[in-house]
């Protein structure tokens, strides 16, 4: 009902709601929601360097998959009778949202992730939300990615708010056709209420990361990753299943190292507290079967044999193969998504791909031989449903053609 309220009043009153929002809940002010192409500019001449040639190549490596997954906007032309030929034509969704968390961090690589497959896609327009700090402004790096990244308009509003103007539409913020983006769990709540009226991508909840290790494993590298999930919020979860009863007892000691050089400490700490999970497993079937069941957000294999493991692999968000494939590396850089299901989604939804910012459609054309090798079933399945007139749209063609 709260998060229920809000969209609702969004809704009704527009601007002046996202307004009262803002300072309730970001104490900021709010004048213009929109960001400016100054505000843009500026963030540029503050942001460091090496922070925009690291977005440029986490751009560049994000195209690269994403333009492999849509190679060409026509596919799968076949003819299913002499004369009657069916294909699929790319059509990409005209207005797409994308919110990017605030809070906690400043995400611009949550940025990339939504934007640049909206643009491979083709969609028109690009309309980015996210929260402002109590000044009324919006992290640099944030803007600066937006800008890499081809969005074509930022306001400054997060939280249920964004979701229902992005829903809905407002003074200031035009209404999308679907809304994509991860964030908190008010966030994701309106994204389902809104969902009756507007598509979203999947429902997204707290990060997971679940590591399948055999003696062969690394336990730094494991710990190493463990906690950089951790440190995403105090809810995410890190498990490690494993074989081996060494690998579990080393892991536990690195992690206590590595806890002592991070200054994220107290939150992965009440993670691992809370969510955290070190498991044995009897054997490696045993621990294919559990991480199927759980359906982990991200997946590390760390074993000896991890194509054979893989193929065994069936629930999953993202899998990070090898020793080499560090959790970040898929967070930041790879070119891979990481929108990706959590919360055992990922049984039925797939990452975020630039597939997900469009629709194939269907397209079918018969000439008149073509039309005459199905006319007879035409009639006598109208006949059977009782539609009289779907057999004359085709019988006409015979009796009545110029």
């Amino acid at each position: 009902p709260y998060v229920t309220s809000i969209i609702n009043d969004v809704r009704d009153n527009g601007d002046k709601t996202i307004r009262k929002y803002t300072k309730k809940f970001d104490g900021a002010t709010i004048s213009d929601l929109s960001v400016s192409k100054n505000e843009i500019s500026d963030a540029y001449q503050v942001v460091d360097s090496d922070i925009i040639t690291a977005l440029k190549q986490a751009k560049k490596n994000i195209e690269t998959f994403q333009r492999a997954q849509l190679k060409s906007k026509i596919r799968s032309k076949v003819k299913t009778e002499s004369g009657i030929t069916l294909w699929q034509e790319w059509r990409p969704i005209e207005r797409v949202g994308i919110y990017v968390p605030g809070g906690k961090a400043a995400y611009p690589s949550s940025v990339l992730m939504g934007a640049i497959p909206a643009q491979i896609a083709g969609c028109k327009k690009l309309v980015m939300v996210t929260p402002p700090d109590k000044n009324g402004l919006i992290n640099p790096a944030i803007l600066v990615a937006a800008d890499i990244a081809g969005v074509t308009e930022i306001f400054k509003v997060g939280g249920v708010q964004a979701v229902a103007a992005l829903a809905y539409g407002t003074e200031s913020i035009p209404n999308v056709f679907k809304i994509f983006g991860p964030g908190n769990r008010y966030v994701a709540a309106a994204k389902q209420v809104v969902s009756q009226d507007v598509a979203i991508d999947m429902p997204a909840g707290p990060s997971e990361v679940l590591i399948i290790a055999d003696d062969s494993a690394n336990p730094a590298f494991i710990a190493a990753d463990l906690l950089a999930d951790g440190e995403h919020a105090e809810d995410s979860a890190c498990v490690l299943i494993t074989t081996s009863q060494e690998v579990a007892e080393k892991t536990v000691g690195e992690i206590e190292k590595q806890l002592m050089n991070v200054n994220t400490a107290d939150s992965i700490r009440a993670s691992l507290k809370s969510y955290g999970l070190i498991a044995m497993a009897n054997s490696m079937a045993e621990a294919i079967e559990f991480a199927n069941e759980y359906a982990p957000e991200h997946m590390e294999l760390m074993t000896k044999n991890n194509n054979e493991v893989l193929s065994q692999i069936t629930n999953v968000g993202s899998v990070f193969l090898g020793d080499w494939t560090s959790k970040s590396s898929g967070d930041y850089a790879t070119g891979a998504n990481h929108i990706l299901p959590t919360g055992g989604m990922a049984k039925m939804y797939a990452p975020l791909g630039v597939e997900a910012f469009g629709r194939w459609i269907e397209v079918q054309k018969c000439t008149k031989d073509g039309l005459q090798a199905i006319r007879k079933s035409i009639g006598v399945l109208s006949d059977t449903e009782g539609l009289p007139a779907h057999k004359v749209s085709t019988e006409i063609r015979f009796t009545n053609s110029l």
